[in-house]
């Protein structure tokens, strides 16, 4: 899909972890910067931002800064990270899990962290993050790059949760997903490892 803006002609890229809805989004380039949340319904549906080719793009939640990337018409958490998409783990990721790669770490925690934050808490359907839970990162920089353990243990983290939990913002027994199940829905929203049912 395509537009114009500021005379120069525009793409409609997709943030995937499965389609990703409500973070912010800076796309920077030859036309400016355009900023925006991403699946806004004046863009192009859920998990979209707008660039132009050349841009780059970054996303984040409040003063959490979640990675950027070349703009492209599909940006994953693996682009985030810096890595070429392969399921580390295997596609049942009952393999080992790296945690001294800085890299790795990185696609983790994001995979995490959206997962956990989405509103219905079925990533296979989208990932939709209600602006409520957004606002509570203003001011919030969690360290994406942290060690499992650190991460996991985030007093910051743990406190945006605790709170969107106490304001009804999420589900009272929504916790910190489990890095395993986080990785397993990644393969699957982004297509690198389909269901048994899409084969």
């Amino acid at each position: 899909m395509y537009g114009y803006y500021g005379g120069y002609c525009y793409s409609y890229g997709y943030y995937y972890d499965s389609l990703v809805s409500g973070v912010r989004y800076e796309s920077s380039g030859q036309a400016g910067v355009q900023t925006g949340v991403t699946g806004e319904e004046s863009v192009g549906g859920p998990g979209s931002f707008r660039y132009v080719e050349g841009d780059t793009v970054s996303f984040s939640l409040g003063d959490t800064v979640l990675g950027e990337s070349e703009a492209q018409e599909r940006v994953t958490p693996f682009d985030l990270a810096g890595l070429e998409e392969t399921a580390v783990g295997n596609c049942e990721v009952d393999g080992p899990l790296p945690d001294g790669d800085g890299q790795f770490r990185v696609l983790v925690n994001l995979a995490v962290l959206l997962q956990s934050l989405d509103t219905d808490g079925d990533a296979a359907n989208g990932i939709d993050i209600s602006s409520g839970v957004a606002e509570l990162f203003d001011g919030v920089d969690i360290d994406v790059s942290q060690a499992w353990e650190a991460f996991q243990s985030d007093v910051d983290l743990q406190t945006v949760l605790e709170e969107a939990r106490n304001g009804g913002l999420l589900p009272d027994t929504r916790v910190l997903r489990d890095r395993v199940d986080a990785l397993r829905a990644l393969y699957e929203g982004i297509g690198l490892c389909p269901q048994p049912s899409d084969v």
